[in-house]
């Protein structure tokens, strides 16, 4: 026992911060899924797996990398603690009642969210049409499922699989939908569509998206989730992934090992995990002789809003800079991940690393005590499409694609719309 933990110090405390915030929450009955909570969770859930090192580009932090990681997270809870104490002679109940009354219009909900299922089957077409059959049947998903690959508009479809779970799922519970036979189809198929995009476009981040949206759905909805059934799901997720990258990676080329050994199996887990970390480290605190390009000065940041409109693409091409896959600070070729910290580091400098959470947890904060006072659909949903990103910041920054904020317009048109005047919409 001694020996590991001297062996892996921060390993050991990292992990008992872990347990000592599960230990908090289920003490004093708080909510798992609060801004604080989730951030200080995953990120130093994830970096103490980072620092077990079972791949040797894992290197210790250095000290700059260790003051943006944890000025960051001293920032975003700072914040969450703030406003937390500032509303707290208003004091707000643990269990908080939906809204369900006729002024919420589900069958025009289901109708809507028909249309984007059907957006998103068009997608799957897509995928069929150029590969012959959905990617984990066609023998070869790492091909298949390569930036080699162009399926054009129907990326932008079949990737929409989360969006369609986060709209039926949210339909599936009694205590805000009293519509039985929207919740009976709505059952069937969330769970049904996070399977398919399995099938159909083997990824973690559309998985664990999916699967995250519905159990903390579940958790506003239905029941708060005990803390025990947290550590059961983070097995789930973990086998999952594992899974995933095994169907990725079953077949790596022409002249390459054709099934992975077992160590592969178990270590690639982890390298999707640490590479966000040891990327981080890498690129903080770059060799004399190794060029990072410069700062974007702030351009870079709002690249997903504007990303449709071709013109992020061509301000990084004229000025050099990395595209979406961060190509020149990959520090292990094909493990490409930064995670949120050095996006921001790049477009607004060290400051930046401690303005942007301080400001994220603010206005997480504002959501999550709005949502508490009262429970709106559209509050929900928002929170839970919010708060997962603060969960897998670590992977990536959910800001700097475009898509993800076409989904967030669609959540809150489709959820102000039903939730309109029935003599409106009728």
């Amino acid at each position: 026992m001694f020996s590991l933990i001297s062996e892996y110090p921060e390993t050991t405390v990292l992990s008992l911060i872990v347990v000592g915030l599960l230990f908090y929450i289920w003490k004093a009955k708080k909510d798992f899924f609060s801004p604080a909570s989730v951030y200080i969770f995953f990120q130093c859930l994830t970096l103490a797996i980072a620092y077990l090192q079972m791949d040797r580009a894992m290197t210790p932090f250095h000290l700059k990398t260790w003051g943006v990681w944890i000025g960051a997270l001293v920032s975003f809870t700072s914040a969450c603690l703030l406003y937390q104490w500032g509303i707290a002679e208003k004091k707000l109940p643990e269990h908080v009642p939906v809204q369900n009354d006729f002024l919420y219009n589900w069958k025009w909900h289901f109708v809507l969210s028909c249309g984007i299922l059907a957006i998103y089957l068009v997608g799957i077409f897509g995928i069929i049409k150029v590969v012959g059959s959905l990617i984990l049947f066609s023998g070869d998903p790492s091909h298949w499922t390569s930036p080699l690959i162009n399926y054009g508009i129907y990326a932008q479809f079949f990737s929409s699989a989360p969006l369609v779970v986060m709209l039926f799922g949210v339909a599936m519970f009694k205590s805000v939908n009293p519509v039985r036979w929207i919740r009976v189809v709505s059952r069937i198929v969330a769970p049904a569509i996070a399977v398919l995009s399995i099938c159909a476009y083997p990824s973690r981040t559309t998985l664990f998206m999916s699967v995250g949206f519905l159990v903390i759905l579940f958790n506003y909805l239905r029941k708060r989730i005990p803390v025990l059934l947290i550590a059961a799901f983070l097995v789930l997720g973990i086998s999952a992934f594992v899974f995933v990258a095994s169907a990725r990676s079953q077949y790596l080329g022409n002249n390459s090992i054709k099934s992975m050994t077992m160590d592969a199996a178990m270590t690639m887990p982890y390298r999707y995990v640490a590479n966000n970390y040891w990327n981080l480290d890498y690129v903080l605190n770059p060799d004399p002789d190794r060029h990072i390009h410069s700062f974007t000065y702030g351009i870079d940041f709002f690249a997903g809003i504007l990303e449709y409109s071709g013109a992020p693409g061509a301000i990084r091409t004229s000025m050099g800079w990395d595209g979406l896959f961060n190509e020149s600070v990959q520090k292990v070729p094909g493990y490409n991940t930064t995670g949120y910290l050095w996006e921001v580091y790049k477009d607004f400098g060290l400051p930046g690393c401690f303005v942007f959470p301080f400001f994220a947890g603010l206005a997480l904060s504002v959501l999550y005590a709005r949502m508490n006072r009262e429970r709106t659909l559209r509050r929900v949903m928002l929170y839970v499409f919010f708060i997962y990103f603060v969960g897998f910041w670590f992977f990536l920054a959910g800001y700097k694609q475009g898509l993800f904020w076409i989904w967030g317009v669609l959540i809150y048109a489709i959820s102000t719309i039903c939730a309109a005047d029935r003599k409106r919409i009728a």
